[in-house]
C-alpha cells in the first residue's frame, strides 16, 4: 500500500533534484546553489548509477574549490555551452524538429503544456520554453504540486498530475535530454559539467520507469478504494 508521508518526502525530494539541474542549466552555479550541492544530499544513499552521478556532480563542486577554479572561468564555459550559438543548443527544438527551428510547432507545443497546467515559472520570461532548464523547472513545478496532494491526500489530484508528468516526459524531457547531454560530455572542458549532464541522464531514465509506475499504482489503489466504499 503507498504510504502518503513517504510519498510526499519522495516528491519534495524529486522536486529539489529537479530544481538545482535546472538552476545549473540556466545560468553559473551561484555561490549559495554551490554550497547546497556540495552539502550532498542530491538522491538517495546506494550504489545505484543515479546515486553515483549525484555524488559525482557533489565531488565536481569540492574539487573546483580545491582546484581553486575560479569563478569567471565556470561562467566562461557556461555561456560558452549553453548561451553561445556554437555551443550545445539547450532547446528541445534543436533536437527533434525536423529542421531544428527554434521557436517553432515544438517550442509552441512545450509552452501549451505549461498553459495546460496554470504553470508560473521565474525563467520562462528570460528564455524560450523549450530550454532545458526552463523543461526541468516545469517538472519540478508538478513535483511541488504532488507533494501538496500527497499531504491532502487527494487521489483525483494525483491522478492528474502525474498524468502530466509522465506525459510531459515522454511527449518532450526523454525525447532529446539523453542527445543533449552526450554533446555536453564531448564538448565541455570542465569536471562539473560532465557531472550535470550524467545525473541529467540519470534521474531523467530513472524517472522514465517510476513516474508511470507510480501513477499505475495510485489509479489502481484509489480504483480499489473507492469500489470498497460504494
Amino acid at each position: 500500500m503507498i504510504n502518503p508521508d513517504e510519498m510526499q518526502t519522495v516528491a519534495g525530494g524529486r522536486a529539489k533534484t529537479y530544481a538545482v539541474l535546472a538552476a545549473l542549466y540556466l545560468a553559473p552555479p551561484a555561490e549559495e546553489l554551490a554550497d547546497l550541492i556540495r552539502a550532498g544530499g542530491l538522491a538517495p544513499e546506494g550504489t545505484s548509477p543515479l546515486s553515483a552521478a549525484a555524488d559525482a556532480l557533489t565531488e565536481s563542486f569540492r574539487r573546483a574549490v580545491s582546484d581553486g577554479l575560479a569563478e569567471a572561468d565556470l561562467v566562461a564555459e557556461h555561456t560558452r555551452l549553453f548561451t553561445l550559438p556554437s555551443g550545445v543548443i539547450p532547446h528541445e527544438s534543436f533536437y527533434t524538429d525536423e529542421n531544428r527551428r527554434i521557436g517553432g510547432h515544438v517550442t509552441v507545443d512545450v509552452q501549451r503544456c505549461y498553459d495546460d497546467a496554470a504553470a508560473k515559472l521565474t525563467s520562462a520570461c528570460l528564455e524560450l520554453p523549450d530550454h532545458m532548464g526552463v523543461e526541468l523547472e516545469f517538472m519540478q513545478f508538478l513535483c511541488d504540486i504532488e507533494r501538496q496532494f500527497w499531504n491532502e491526500p487527494n487521489g483525483d489530484g494525483l491522478q492528474r498530475c502525474l498524468d502530466f508528468q509522465n506525459g510531459f516526459l515522454s511527449e518532450h524531457l526523454l525525447r532529446w535530454h539523453r542527445e543533449l547531454c552526450e554533446k555536453i560530455r564531448n564538448e565541455t572542458s570542465l569536471e562539473i559539467y560532465r557531472a550535470l549532464a550524467t545525473l541529467t541522464i540519470e534521474f531523467l531514465e530513472a524517472e522514465r520507469t517510476f513516474v508511470p509506475e507510480l501513477a499505475k499504482g495510485i489509479h489502481s489503489e484509489w480504483r480499489t478504494t473507492c469500489a470498497s466504499e460504494s
